[in-house]
């Protein structure tokens, strides 16, 4: 069975970012896997390479887009990225 790739759309890219920012250059868009349904994810590595959290791109930026989650700083208070 072949792996599904796509691009990343923005919202997305704009979450992995944030994730390299904060968790650093282990966090590629190699590492993005995409669920069954299309959803991007990635399992955020520590300096280390210890996962810390697993990040569904997909729906971070969906909630950032639409209100649901209001500011880049309230995903970050969050622990989300």
């Amino acid at each position: 069975m072949a792996i599904h790739r796509r691009d990343l759309i923005p919202g997305e890219a704009k979450i992995l970012g944030m994730i390299l920012d904060g968790y650093g250059s282990k966090n590629t868009v190699e590492e993005v896997f995409f669920t069954l349904e299309d959803e991007a994810a990635i399992a955020v590595k520590n300096s280390a390479g210890d996962t810390e959290l697993m990040v569904n791109l997909t729906n971070l930026a969906a909630w950032r887009a639409d209100g649901t989650i209001p500011t880049d700083e309230a995903l970050r208070k969050e622990g989300c990225v």
